[in-house]
């Protein structure tokens, strides 16, 4: 075994090592599943690297058509994955993303197989499968890897939209995991296109394509890691209530004053000091609707669920800064919020001013 497989090895060891944690964790189990596959499909992609460094084709030429090359799984996981953390349930339809990757693997398992010795491979590889069936997987993996990053991306982005208007704690939930993961991934995308390119058009060999390889194994290893620490906890999904989502046919309503009712009884009935506060919650209290309570929030005030509760929650914060001897921790946790970092982000954004800060200038 030379150096670069060595290098090789231990990447891929630290990858599998991460995915073992990973897969401990006892919550969002579907969600890492698809995950895990998707860490796991890189770096079963780049086994054949890892043997060719070590010499293996020259002493078993027979492994010609190994059946490793799963590259066409990555945008459906990657979808798969996003989807399972924020939307939950099963995949259903979306299975069939997976179609053309379990194909291609079947395909190299027949001819691993069933195509003889090592002429007969090399053989059909001139004859088919380069002039013929590489370029068709290139074009798919590419297809596939561009649906995955813009449909995760789309997802991501309803799912931004639903936190604000479906719940009071969403900036714990902003799915910032998920971004980094879209980004991860379109980088591993751009690097390994480049890496193709390069073979394809400037006759790059194994050795020029060992530092593709390994970026893209690091990458994976960021992937594990980032993951370790963003998944703590369960995400709300989008298949509870969807405020805004059906048209509202009931006659015509002073959208202003259902507002500041709604906003008044949030008030009045101290509901905004509750952490995990959800449109769902005020809706069932206030017996009506969230279709209703949404609009009532959106037309009738000029903000969304979490702006209306984030701003009591501040308001009652610096009330507690101006009149009582508590430490931010402690306000920040009797206001509502989750945690220090969200209660400082919020306060930011609504004031202008760190809550340190508005506590000295209003001393």
């Amino acid at each position: 075994m030379n150096t670069r497989s060595g290098v090789l090895g231990l990447l891929m060891l630290f990858c599998l090592i991460v995915l073992i944690y990973l897969r401990g964790r006892r919550i969002e189990r579907p969600a890492i599943a698809w995950l895990s596959l998707l860490i796991l499909a890189g770096v079963i992609e780049l086994i054949p690297m890892l043997i060719g460094f070590a010499g293996a084709y020259n002493i078993w030429p027979g492994l010609t058509f190994l059946p490793t090359q799963v590259a066409l799984l990555t945008g459906p996981l990657l979808f798969l994955h996003a989807r399972a953390l924020i939307v939950g349930g099963k995949p259903g339809r979306w299975l069939w993303l997976l179609a053309p990757g379990a194909a291609y693997w079947l395909y190299q398992l027949w001819a691993f197989t069933m195509l003889g010795d090592y002429r007969a491979k090399w053989a059909f590889n001139d004859a088919v499968h380069v002039p013929y069936v590489v370029p068709a997987v290139f074009v798919g993996i590419l297809v596939l890897l561009l649906f995955g990053i813009v449909a995760t991306w789309r997802l991501y982005r309803r799912y931004r939209d639903w936190l604000d208007n479906n719940r009071a704690d969403g900036i714990e939930f902003d799915a910032v995991w998920v971004r980094h993961l879209i980004i991860l991934v379109a980088v591993a995308g751009l690097i390994w296109l480049g890496g193709e390119l390069a073979y394809f058009f400037m006759e790059w060999g194994y050795e020029r394509a060992f530092i593709v390889d390994m970026i893209l194994l690091g990458l994976l290893g960021m992937v594990g890691l980032e993951a370790l620490v963003r998944l703590q906890a369960p995400y709300p999904k989008m298949g509870g209530s969807q405020a805004m989502t059906t048209e509202d046919t009931s006659p015509a309503r002073d959208w202003r004053q259902e507002g500041e009712r709604i906003r008044e009884a949030v008030r009045e009935g101290g509901w905004y000091l509750e952490p995990g506060l959800s449109l769902d919650d005020v809706t069932r209290r206030a017996a009506s609707n969230s279709t209703y309570v949404s609009r009532s929030i959106n037309e009738g005030l000029g903000v969304n669920f979490s702006e209306l509760v984030n701003g009591l929650r501040v308001d009652h914060a610096k009330q507690q800064m101006r009149t009582s001897g508590q430490t931010i921790l402690e306000i920040a946790l009797d206001s509502g919020f989750g945690s220090k970092a969200s209660f400082n982000r919020v306060f930011r954004d609504l004031t202008g001013q760190t809550p340190s800060q508005y506590r000295r200038s209003s001393d």
